[in-house]
C-alpha cells in the first residue's frame, strides 16, 4: 500500500498494528482513568485533609483567643475587684477615724463636764469644811476664853 514520499506500507502489518492499538489503547484509557481518579481521590483526600487540618488550626486559634480574652477579663475583673476593695477599706478607715475623732471629742466633753463636775463638788465640800472648820474654830475659842475666863475668875 502506498503511503507517499514513495513509503510503502505493509497493509496487512498496518492492520495488525491499528487492532493492536484499539486494544491497547482502551486499556491505557483505563489506566489513565485510574490514574486520574486516584490523582483526584488523592487531591479530595489531600483537600479534605486541608480543610481539616485548617479547621482545627481556626478552632484551636479561636480557643486560644478566647483564653486569651478570658485572661483579659479575669485580669481586668481582679482589678476592678482590687480597686473597689482598696476603696471600700480607704472608706471604712475614713469613717472609722471620723467615729474615733468624734469618740474623742466625746470623751473629751465628758472629761471636761465631769471635771467641771468634781470642781463644783470638791468647792462644795471645801466650802462646808471651812463653814464646820471655822465653827468648830469658834467653838474651840469660845471654850478656850470660858476656860481663861474661869481662871482668872476668884475662886470662892
Amino acid at each position: 500500500m502506498p503511503m507517499g514520499n514513495g513509503v510503502i506500507v505493509d497493509r496487512r502489518r498496518v492492520l495488525e498494528i491499528i487492532d493492536q492499538l484499539r486494544v491497547a489503547i482502551p486499556a491505557n484509557i483505563r489506566q489513565a482513568r485510574e490514574v486520574m481518579q486516584r490523582r483526584e481521590q488523592t487531591i479530595s483526600e489531600a483537600e479534605a485533609e486541608a480543610r481539616a487540618i485548617v479547621e482545627a488550626a481556626q478552632r484551636e486559634a479561636q480557643r486560644r483567643i478566647s483564653e486569651q480574652t478570658v485572661l483579659r477579663e479575669a485580669q481586668a475583673e481582679a482589678q476592678r475587684i482590687y480597686r473597689e476593695a482598696e476603696a471600700r477599706a480607704q472608706a471604712l478607715l475614713r469613717e472609722t477615724q471620723q467615729r474615733i475623732e468624734q469618740q474623742q471629742a466625746q470623751a473629751r466633753a465628758e472629761i471636761q463636764q465631769q471635771i467641771a463636775q468634781a470642781d463644783e463638788y470638791a468647792l462644795a465640800l471645801l466650802t462646808r469644811l471651812d463653814k464646820n472648820i471655822s465653827a468648830f474654830l469658834n467653838n474651840v475659842r469660845q471654850s478656850i476664853e470660858a476656860i481663861q475666863q474661869d481662871r482668872t475668875r476668884p475662886q470662892d
